[in-house]
């Protein structure tokens, strides 16, 4: 069977690995010309984790974690007002768990499939064709093909999902926040800490990446805009929004590029992951955001559990529906108990502010680590591996 996977990025290539291994042919499409590239920190854990110790790539990924010991929320002086603690984190977890940078792991899955999986970049599709054997695909350079199954794994702005499903405001559950990120050099001496400091309307974090002098910077803003801020205006809305903010982000906006990575926070909600020979995976069916610390480790989920349907008797008619049944309520639980936080991540008022800081001082304590498991549902929805 011939599948063409639209998105070359963690869903997509980790639906190519376990594809193949099931002795299937999948084609790997990815916009970007060189892979795509995520300079951002990503929790790791549950399912995700038990996905990349089935491929064999959980070793190489624990080997270059990103150097954070605790996760500490400032006041304006800087001063810790409330902190996660590597401690309070285990509790939570009750399980092995990493933090990543995005490319650490894509770089790890891309390794494990370039030398069985054909992966075509610089590449997208413009046009898909259905008929009852076959999906037919133009890509953007005039080309035309044939493949058994298409499946989007394309991300939160699925071009698959807007040519077989829909436009993206019908799916879009907006979450009125932007963010924005990029690295900065290390002049603070910040040492193994991600550091949060929040004033009404935005947010600045910065954390160390690993590399020698090097920290992220990730800034959130509220709007009402539900559109992506154009590439060339990102640098301007950046200074415009975070105009005057105190702590050390004068100093991180001096440093912003003149590209980086900015877009809406927003959930993708579908009563139906697929259609005909087309399904999806991953953000471009289920996007949780940042807020749920699992959209990675979720997508990764995704992709083994529909190659697994797929390997099945009874063709993609049996395997879609079945593929759906299995994450659909796992992913729409786990966004509905991100929606809880996210009211909350950025607070428009000073009143808002203060709220979070106590509520913060309160939270980050042993006695709410079942609390908090329960909230992010940590646990992995792969079932143990027979021995």
């Amino acid at each position: 069977m011939r599948i063409l996977i639209s998105g070359g990025g963690v869903g997509g290539l980790t639906l190519a690995y376990w594809l193949r291994r099931r002795g299937m042919e999948p084609v790997v499409l990815e916009r970007s010309p060189n892979g795509r590239v995520g300079g951002y920190g990503i929790d790791f854990f549950g399912s995700g984790y038990d996905v990349a110790t089935r491929m064999g790539i959980i070793d190489r990924l624990a080997a270059r974690p990103l150097p954070v010991d605790s996760v500490d929320f400032l006041d304006a002086a800087g001063r810790p007002t409330a902190r996660l603690s590597p401690a309070l984190l285990d509790r939570i977890m009750r399980g092995p768990h990493l933090a990543l940078m995005h490319t650490t792991l894509e770089e790890a899955l891309l390794d494990a499939v370039r030398d069985d999986v054909e992966i075509r970049f610089g590449r997208s599709i413009s046009e898909v064709r259905q008929s009852a054997t076959a999906v037919d695909v133009t890509f953007d350079d005039g080309d035309h093909e044939r493949f058994d199954l298409l499946v989007g794994a394309d991300g939160i702005h699925s071009r698959t999902r807007d040519l077989v499903f829909g436009a993206e405001p019908a799916y879009a559950r907006y979450l009125g926040v932007h963010l924005a990120s990029y690295p900065v050099k290390d002049r603070y001496g910040w040492g193994r800490v991600r550091a949060h400091y929040t004033e009404p309307g935005r947010q600045a974090v910065v954390y160390p990446t690993g590399e020698p002098g090097q920290l992220v910077a990730l800034l959130l803003f509220t709007t009402e805009d539900t559109r992506p801020v154009p590439r060339e205006r990102r640098p301007a809305v950046l200074r415009d929004r975070f105009d005057g903010m105190g702590w050390i982000t004068p100093s991180l906006l001096e440093e912003a590029p003149e590209s980086f990575f900015m877009d809406v926070m927003a959930q993708i909600v579908m009563p139906a992951w697929h259609r005909g020979r087309v399904a999806l995976v991953g953000d471009a069916c289920g996007c949780m955001t940042m807020v749920s610390a699992q959209g990675v480790s979720m997508a990764m989920a995704g992709a083994y559990a529909l190659a697994e349907e797929l390997s099945r008797d009874g063709g993609h008619e049996r395997a879609f529906p079945a593929y759906q049944a299995r994450m659909l309520p796992e992913v729409a639980r786990r966004q509905r108990n991100a929606l809880v936080f996210a009211r909350s991540l950025v607070p428009g008022t000073s009143a808002g502010v203060l709220a979070q800081r106590l509520l913060s001082k309160v939270i980050m304590r042993n006695a709410f680590a079942a609390v908090l498991r329960r909230q992010f549902g940590v646990d992995s929805v792969l079932p143990a591996e027979k021995e």
